[in-house]
């Protein structure tokens, strides 16, 4: 071989080994960061007013970048963010800019770019399970059957198909009077969100260039995708996982170490198929509805051990995925409305959170205790950051029917309050986000046969942690045989005299403590 063509070869090889080892050690961050990272949820609309006119907006969230980063976020999941006709967003008629109510695309870049400073990633609600009707691709698909674009939907005049679940399929005069015909359109939500075809190869494209666009263009960490099960119906589901292996795989391409988890409404076998190759993170709904439970009756059913098989069967699909672990989320009762306003269940609830392994995600107002039951706008209501009059920000597009100021103390006055739900999280938070063993530990059951309490290990290396959760309103003796002969101190919280398990007789009504094995 000539000496010429040996140095080519050389730094072809090189080159080749260098992509590999810089992909895989953004791999391995990935992997690292998100899982001891805590994500807050911000439905944009209701958190920060920066210019007056009543809706909140995306330079109000940079505003508020510091608050974010003083609680302890390290990552932004925003609503959607693009333009709809409606409030939620959920319908998105342009997914290449921002909604004017919102802001503009320069005020996002900015955005991220003031969050990436502060070590917090952004990302992004992405809504690709259908589109608006009033989408330009819409618009063009109802003219004809012939149009281009008419492909880009899921049509039927089969009756057999379409009685199968009749009121999924529309009516085109239902949303405009521009053409009809013996075909109907499926839209699984509503009229007015027609799915899109994923059959059709351009479609599939034009979905890529979006989360290129937002990957690339826009600097973003990542999505939270919205409605992924459904893509596909039920009878066709290994298409379904076939299609977000793709698109990770061509995300993957472009930004290495990007991050996407998803909304799969299921028990975990419906969801873990989609860690194999395809999303990175699910939210785990079990646990949510099991931690709900166990507060509500006051009593453990067995929630570690089912956490444990859960996180088992995710592992034989990916022994990289993400556990997405929360209490609430915009789709639901407020935590705090769920357990009839009692705010130190709903303390117990955040320290049983932060306390599990996975990635914690807050629902915005979810750390000062902000109220709210459905329909879906009293969930969403405006973020209280201070007392009537004294923040020009204050968001007021909608008139507060839980959140108000005489059920929920503002942000401002929590903050000066030692026993304050907000004071709680930030505790939390802080102590959290500085031990290995809670943020990457792994978790194992304790033998404590008491169902008041839900107890359990978080281990990582040589750092053993003690969790203790009473789920009653009365004390519980700690002292018994399972104490003897080990060695446990006390490390959180830190306002017990004596900090040595084998002297503390008690753990106090919906309390936590926290020991660390000598």
């Amino acid at each position: 071989m000539q000496l010429k063509s040996k140095i080519l070869c050389f730094s072809t090889l090189f080159i080749l080994f260098f992509n590999s080892t810089l992909i895989s050690q953004i791999r391995s961050d990935t992997m690292n960061y998100y899982p001891k990272t805590i994500f807050y949820s911000v439905f944009v609309q209701s958190f920060y007013d920066s210019n007056n006119n009543g809706i909140g907006d995306i330079n109000g969230i940079t505003q508020k970048l510091d608050y974010l980063s003083n609680l302890g976020i390290g990552c932004i999941w925003l609503l959607p963010v693009h333009p709809s006709p409606t409030y939620h967003k959920y319908d998105i008629t342009n997914y290449y800019e921002i909604n004017k109510d919102y802001g503009t695309l320069n005020d996002f870049h900015n955005l991220v770019s003031e969050a990436h400073k502060r070590n917090i990633k952004i990302i992004i609600d992405l809504v690709v399970n259908h589109t608006s009707s009033e989408h330009p691709w819409f618009k063009e698909a109802i003219k004809s059957p012939e149009n281009p674009y008419r492909d880009y939907y899921v049509w039927s005049s089969d009756t057999a198909v379409i009685n199968k679940n009749p009121w999924q399929w529309h009516n085109v005069s239902e949303v405009s009077g521009e053409f009809s015909s013996e075909e109907k359109y499926y839209g699984f939500f509503w009229k007015t969100m027609p799915d899109l075809n994923y059959d059709n190869p351009k479609v599939r494209e034009e979905i890529k260039n979006i989360g290129r666009f937002w990957l690339q263009t826009m600097n973003i960490d990542g999505f939270r995708l919205d409605a992924i099960r459904f893509i596909y119906p039920e009878e066709e589901k290994e298409k379904n996982y076939q299609w977000w292996q793709e698109f990770r795989e061509a995300m993957n391409l472009d930004r290495p170490g990007f991050f996407m988890v998803s909304e799969v409404w299921g028990v975990d076998t419906i969801v873990a198929p989609f860690l194999h190759k395809g999303v990175h993170a699910s939210f785990n709904f079990d646990l949510s509805f099991g931690i709900e439970k166990i507060l509500k009756e006051e009593k453990d059913f067995g929630l570690i051990d089912t956490l444990l098989k859960i996180r088992s069967l995710y592992k034989t699909y990916s022994n990289d995925f993400t556990d997405a672990i929360f209490l609430k989320n915009h789709d639901q009762d407020r935590i705090l409305s769920v357990l009839n306003n009692d705010k130190e269940k709903a303390k117990l609830a955040a320290s049983i959170l932060f306390t599990l392994p996975g990635a914690p995600f807050i629902y915005y107002g979810e750390e000062i205790g902000m109220l709210g039951k459905k329909p879906d706008e009293y969930i969403r209501e405006p973020f209280l950051w201070d007392k009537p009059g004294f923040d020009k920000g204050q968001t007021s597009w909608e008139k507060p029917e839980y959140s108000t100021y005489e059920n929920v103390k503002p942000l401002s006055v929590q903050k000066s309050e030692n026993n304050s739900i907000y004071t709680h999280y930030k505790k939390l938070i802080n102590f959290r986000n500085n031990s290995k063993a809670l943020t990457l530990g792994k978790l194992e059951l304790i033998g404590l046969k008491n169902d008041s309490l839900l107890s359990f290990y978080r281990i990582y290396g040589r750092e053993k942690l003690l969790i203790i959760h009473n789920l009653t309103k009365t004390p519980v003796t700690l002292a018994g045989d399972f104490f003897q002969n080990k060695k446990y101190f006390l490390i959180f919280p830190n306002d017990y005299k004596n900090s040595e398990l084998g002297n503390m007789s008690k753990i106090q009504p919906f309390k936590t403590l926290i020991f660390k094995q000598k």
